[in-house]
């Protein structure tokens, strides 16, 4: 018995080794193309494929810093680009009013036959220069404090 045994396995273990053996092509008569691990006729033909290629894995923390670096960077360019336009409506705003102002002798308009009308306008021009300016150098050293991305 432990012989019909002994001999059951070996027969098994050679039936199945086939198996292992490798990948079989076979066309049919239709032209369909089958293949398999088990050599279904004999006009199967064993097919000799390339080694698998592995590729290692990616370091998921690696990338997570990598997208978490981009934000950050893509935030930092929109904060400096928004200052950037605030500046230069800052300055085109100043340069209209600096032009109206002609260095504290602004031409009278015709609503100003009152004198003080136009002295309170010269003041509150020079006003708004002094206001704007310091705006802009708050600007300035808000810009200066955001870094440069390349």
């Amino acid at each position: 018995m432990k012989m019909l045994n002994f001999l059951l396995v070996v027969i098994l273990c050679a039936y199945a080794n086939p198996g292992f053996s490798g990948v079989y092509k076979h066309i049919d008569e239709q032209g369909n193309v089958t293949y398999s691990n088990v050599r279904s006729t004999a006009a199967a033909e064993e097919v000799d494929l390339p080694p698998l290629v592995v590729v290692p894995s990616v370091d998921a923390e690696g990338i997570d810093d990598r997208i978490r670096q981009r934000r950050e960077n893509s935030i930092i360019r929109e904060q400096r680009k928004e200052i950037e336009h605030r500046i230069a409506e800052e300055t085109t705003q100043l340069e209209m009013t600096r032009a109206e102002y002609k260095d504290g002798k602004p031409d009278r308009l015709g609503n100003e036959r009152n004198y003080q009308r136009y002295l309170d306008r010269v003041e509150r021009l020079k006003n708004e220069i002094n206001a704007r300016e310091m705006s802009l150098q708050a600007l300035q050293q808000e810009l200066e404090k955001i870094p440069e991305i390349k």
